[in-house]
């Protein structure tokens, strides 16, 4: 498999964590160690996968110009990636932003995987 596809693969996963931790939020806000712990090594990886995501990512994109996808939803995913990463440890955080920011990655991770996927059929 493609080195695009086992990240973005990665991402989905680390996308479905966010809602889980989303959910949890309110049982860690007072513990000083689930910050160094649980919250700052997950959003260090999630910011280390973007960058490499949206690096692989763009230059695929330049290069295939898949119709549906554009430079600027990507740029747009990989910052909402890294909000999301830590905001969904927040206790603050507002349910409808949140879930439409994890629905709108999704959206653009499952798209490019199709793109991909159609012009790797196509030959």
């Amino acid at each position: 498999m493609n080195r695009l596809m086992e990240v973005t693969e990665e991402l989905l996963q680390q996308n479905e964590m966010m809602l889980d931790f989303y959910e949890e939020r309110m049982e860690h806000t007072k513990n000083r160690d689930y910050f160094f712990d649980t919250v700052k090594p997950f959003a260090d990886k999630v910011k280390a996968l973007a960058d490499e995501w949206f690096s692989l990512a763009s230059e695929w994109v330049k290069k295939e110009q898949p119709v549906y996808l554009h430079l600027k939803q990507l740029e747009d995913t990989h910052e909402n990636m890294t909000i999301a990463s830590v905001t969904c440890f927040q206790p603050d955080t507002k349910e409808k932003r949140f879930k439409e920011m994890n629905q709108s990655i999704h959206y653009v991770l499952r798209s490019l995987e199709s793109a991909w996927k159609e012009k790797e059929s196509r030959g």
